[in-house]
């Protein structure tokens, strides 16, 4: 029987997030009500929600996290690295949201949950995917020209919406549960 010491977690030992100091790197993107302006603490809450991840983070975060981590993914979707280089490759059309969760936990990780595509706007998706919805379509072309081949699945959600840190901007929210 294998087990997990306490100084061990998932992708490496506990307290890499803090070691790394990932809460530095996410602080721009987290969000506002999980996070107080006259906090220095580089160390990462139990469940902490980030947005709006672009281009600069996510050079910042492949540089940094665990191979372990760059290799894992959210349910059915693309690998964390495979997110996080499409935002790096597409500055400006693709940002990310996710969660860290800190060295409280044995499951220490950042985890990207989806992203915010802000072009090809003119496919046709509808909310109950009937004949007319080009979902698919979209789909296809956003796993290859993105880099997203390491899906397992397609994503659990895509719908057009205005981000709420970039409300005067329609994109795609691109997301796996």
């Amino acid at each position: 029987m294998t087990t997990t010491s306490i100084s061990t977690g998932y992708y490496g030992a506990r307290g890499w997030t803090t070691e790394k100091r990932i809460k530095n790197v996410l602080r721009p993107y987290l969000n506002a009500n999980v996070f107080d302006e006259d906090e220095d603490s580089s160390v990462l809450g139990g469940f902490e929600p980030f947005q709006g991840l672009g281009a600069v983070g996510a050079q910042r975060l492949l540089a940094t996290l665990p191979m372990r981590n760059l290799a894992d993914r959210q349910n059915y979707s693309p690998t964390c690295e495979a997110m996080l280089r499409a935002a790096v490759d597409n500055p400006g059309r693709v940002e990310l949201v996710g969660y860290a969760i800190g060295p409280e936990r044995a499951d220490e990780r950042v985890s990207i949950e989806g992203l915010i595509y802000y072009a090809d706007l003119h496919y046709n998706v509808t909310d109950f995917h009937d004949e007319t919805c080009e979902c698919d379509d979209l789909w296809s072309k956003l796993r290859e020209s993105l880099g997203l081949t390491s899906a397992l699945d397609r994503p659990d959600e895509l719908r057009k919406l205005r981000p709420s840190w970039n409300p005067s901007n329609e994109a795609w929210w691109i997301w796996w549960d």
